[in-house]
């Protein structure tokens, strides 16, 4: 849709001149053609140069936005990646990935923690009709047939009325309440990311670093698989619902810089583990597990501060540490919520 700035000309009126009063009025503009709708607004293949470049210029990004991520979920969960770059006068705007899967005719789309933004989204994202468009194209790229065409769409967009009204635009309706994660800034030094943890998490760091944990960190293939062996054996045990081993490997081979893995060991065995993927300028607590010895020695709390460490060596500015609920899983969330960093809600699953 494209959008024109009134030009104030001047006021119409009378203007008073001596003893003569003359009439003035407001030229009148020429007619101007009707433009076609959104004709400015084009949606168009991206390659993956392109896609990385663009990721890493836009900061924060979502891990379920990157190349890696969706091709892990169509080799290892067969559904088909849709992917898109929004432009307005030759500028990107913004970069959405989605997974589809063909049943019985129809089209199922879903969009998660989508679009990248390559502009600065609004908190009202109604006062910037760029913003307004974007999502507009992208309920129409997946919604292109009346009763054809399905779209399950998580936004990055924040939980506010605004965002609400300007979903319901498009005919969606909201089918799943807001998701909550948390943004930690990696810019500041170390001293101060540190200074910035909550006193039981400080505290529980120093502990760790007295306990004799050796920690590796590693993005090898081989020692990735060994401890996503453990990770495994540990999710099954505790029933969690969480990322597969399988696919961890799957998104580290479409990708062999992005996983790191972080492993503490005692006595020559290992005892807990933190897996983060990195995704242009930002990364993702993704998975993790421990054993007794290790949450007796708060290794989580030492891999996640060496996380930390070797995400801002390597040009990362923002970790997300992957969902936060305080009411399903509170001990998880206030592990998280000790880090210091920024929460945030998005506004939900829409269809």
């Amino acid at each position: 849709m494209q959008y024109f700035r009134p030009l104030v000309l001047g006021l119409p009126g009378p203007v008073k001149t001596g003893m003569m009063t003359i009439m003035v009025t407001a030229p009148k503009p020429e007619p101007k053609p009707e433009p076609e709708p959104d004709a400015d607004i084009v949606w168009q293949p991206c390659p993956r140069e392109t896609w990385e470049t663009l990721t890493r210029q836009a900061g924060q990004s979502s891990l379920e936005q990157a190349w890696a991520y969706g091709a892990a979920i169509e080799s290892e969960q067969g559904l088909r990646i849709e992917r898109g770059l929004i432009g307005q006068g030759g500028k990107p705007l913004a970069l959405v990935q989605a997974f589809c899967r063909d049943r019985l005719g129809f089209r199922i789309a879903r969009v998660l923690r989508g679009p990248i933004w390559l502009i600065d989204p609004p908190d009202d994202p109604r006062e910037d009709p760029r913003a307004a468009a974007v999502c507009e194209t992208i309920a129409r790229q997946f919604r292109r047939r009346r009763f054809g065409d399905f779209l399950f769409w998580l936004p990055e967009l924040p939980d506010t009325p605004q965002s609400a009204a300007m979903l319901r635009a498009q005919s969606l309706r909201p089918v799943v309440t807001g998701y909550s994660s948390i943004w930690l800034d990696l810019r500041p030094s170390p001293e101060a990311l540190r200074a910035g943890l909550h006193g039981k998490w400080r505290n529980a760091l120093r502990q760790a670093e007295k306990a004799g944990f050796d920690v590796g960190v590693t993005t090898n293939p081989r020692r990735l698989n060994q401890s996503l062996q453990l990770y495994d054996r540990f999710r099954r045990k505790k029933r969690f619902v969480g990322p597969s081993g399988d696919f961890i490997a799957a998104l580290a081979d479409h990708d062999r810089k992005a996983v790191v893995a972080l492993t503490a060991r005692l006595g020559g065995d290992q005892v807990a583990g933190v897996i983060l993927v990195r995704h242009g300028r930002a990364a993702t607590y993704l998975a993790s597990w421990t054993s007794d010895d290790g949450r007796v020695g708060q290794a989580h709390n030492l891999l996640l501060w060496r996380g930390i460490e070797t995400l801002k060596a390597g040009g990362i500015d923002w970790l997300d540490l992957g969902g936060v609920n305080t009411e399903s899983q509170p001990g998880i969330a206030r592990f998280k919520l000790g880090l210091g960093g920024e929460v945030f809600t998005l506004a939900g699953t829409y269809l």
